[in-house]
């Protein structure tokens, strides 16, 4: 019976330990939800399916896009055709790209169109309008490895929701909820990435290893990341380990491997219909390299097929045009205020519509701009929290100048903007001195002030070296006198001052 009993506990306990791991690695082992090619080979072919004002995405995953949608095409007009864009002057590498004309003049197409911004929590019932294959809402695929989901949220149970821009890197706003960028995953998958960068060196992640070969998603990342660093900004948390993505050349190559499928195709007619704006990195990625100023690749395959017809754009030289003409700029309008540490940027335009950037210097220590703004602010950050006995401490930072804005945050809970300390009377080694400052609104005027301890004295100090003479004892002690009582009638003059401004502080 003992050895019975010892075989059963052993049993129990492989069971325990082995047979769930081996569920999980079988469930690894996905059939991925692909879709059924299309055959589309032009807009016209693409059947739509549409729910109320959304279409559903109409697209498989893995069969190459040879052409733009008709909602591609018709989103890309007046000054903002591909002939026009495709002429406009990239940066020369990654250092200048956000200064070019051609980032600022996507980052205005994407952003002017960007009429209605998801919130995070709507975005679970939207994927199975963008993220389904072949107009089929019923299932959605997950995004690294194409596991086959339901189209109904289940309150994370199966499936969450990634950002493949991590939130940590530069996320803060509404750009943390764009769905463009928010993918559903299987929740396996999405604590497998964590928020380390893309890439395909030791120390990356490369999101190819979540679907055994069977789904290339290198390139999506690839456009997906772009657009969040061109259409919210977000430029100062790209690139490395710390970033999102491994490097330039590891971007482009990405996109070169792994072209434009009718599912991203699909998935950004399904986007535009939600909130208005497009990917403009999946409709034309030869931007990609126009903007970093390197040479598209010749035999490219891209959705307008620009590349191949030899009209590879702008490659970071001067903008060209065959309208040749005196431009009529307009006033210089600031884009970027300059800080101490950066500079700023401004810009004019042409009524033709072409763009004229300049840099302005960085500010001189403890100097100003005379440029105007209002300010961007970060979120309210606690320095110090308030105690019983201490005042706490809470900053905002503006995100375009770099200004800091500072409240002081009393025990009982009032919080005031001061001036700067202003001394009322100096420390000397026999007395304390007073600074006072007060609050900057005006219909406040609490005034605070602060004890400065006295001046400690040097006790190697000669009697000469004091100034003490044992021949002006009198003199001295009459000026200490006067000193003396001069403070007392500065104190109470003050003291009298803060009582009537505090009976008169509004509560």
């Amino acid at each position: 019976m003992k050895v019975l009993k010892k075989i059963s506990i052993v049993l129990a306990l492989f069971f325990v330990a082995i047979v769930p791991t081996a569920m999980v690695k079988a469930d690894a082992a996905v059939t991925p939800l692909l879709g059924t090619p299309t055959g589309y080979t032009q807009a016209s072919d693409v059947d739509y399916t549409t729910s109320g004002s959304y279409i559903v995405n109409w697209g498989a995953r893995e069969e190459d896009c040879k052409f733009l949608s008709t909602y591609a095409e018709s989103f890309y007009t007046g000054n903002y055709t591909y002939a026009s864009l495709s002429q406009k002057k990239g940066g020369t590498s990654k250092s200048d790209a956000p200064k070019s004309n051609l980032y600022s003049a996507l980052k205005t197409l994407m952003k002017d169109n960007h009429k209605k911004e998801t919130s995070y929590s709507a975005t679970r019932d939207l994927y199975k309008y963008t993220d389904c294959v072949n107009s089929n809402s019923n299932k959605i695929s997950s995004f690294y490895s194409g596991k086959e989901l339901s189209g109904t949220w289940d309150s994370g149970k199966t499936w969450n929701r990634e950002h493949t821009w991590p939130n940590s890197k530069g996320l803060g706003g509404n750009d943390e909820n764009d769905i463009m960028m928010l993918r559903p995953t299987w929740v396996q998958e999405n604590s497998s990435r964590g928020n380390t960068a893309y890439g395909q060196s030791s120390g990356y992640y490369d999101p190819n290893g979540e679907g055994d070969g069977k789904v290339n998603l290198r390139g999506d990342c690839a456009r997906i990341v772009l657009y969040v660093y061109v259409r919210w900004g977000n430029t100062n948390s790209m690139w490395g380990n710390s970033g999102v993505m491994e490097s330039v050349d590891v971007l482009l190559q990405w996109m070169e491997e792994d072209p434009v499928d009718t599912w991203e195709m699909g998935r950004n007619d399904a986007v535009q219909s939600i909130t208005g704006t497009r990917n403009v990195f999946v409709d034309y990625p030869e931007f990609a390299w126009q903007l970093f100023g390197e040479v598209i690749p010749e035999n490219m395959s891209t959705p307008s097929g620009m590349a191949n017809n030899g009209q590879g754009g702008n490659t970071g030289g001067n903008d060209s045009s065959s309208d040749v003409h005196e431009h009529k700029w307009s006033d210089w309008t600031v884009v970027t205020q300059p800080t101490e540490t950066q500079e700023g940027s401004q810009k004019r335009v042409c009524a033709c519509g072409e763009e004229e950037w300049e840099t302005i210097a960085k500010l001189e220590n403890g100097g100003s701009s005379d440029n105007t703004h209002e300010h961007n602010y970060s979120k309210w950050i606690t320095v110090k929290e308030a105690t019983e006995t201490e005042n706490g401490e809470k900053r905002r930072t503006c995100l375009s100048c770099g200004e800091t804005d500072v409240v002081t945050v009393f025990p009982n809970g009032d919080e005031h903007r001061f001036t700067d300390w202003e001394i009322v009377k100096e420390a000397t080694e026999t007395e304390r001195g007073f600074k006072s400052r007060t609050c900057t609104d005006e219909n406040c005027g609490y005034h605070d002030m602060e004890v400065i301890p006295k001046l400690e004295s040097n006790p190697n100090t000669s009697d000469s070296e004091s100034g003490f003479d044992s021949n002006s004892l009198t003199a001295v002690g009459c000026e200490s006198a006067i000193i003396s009582g001069s403070s007392l009638i500065s104190v109470a003059i003050f003291l009298g001052c803060a009582i009537v401004c505090k009976k008169g502080k509004k509560e």
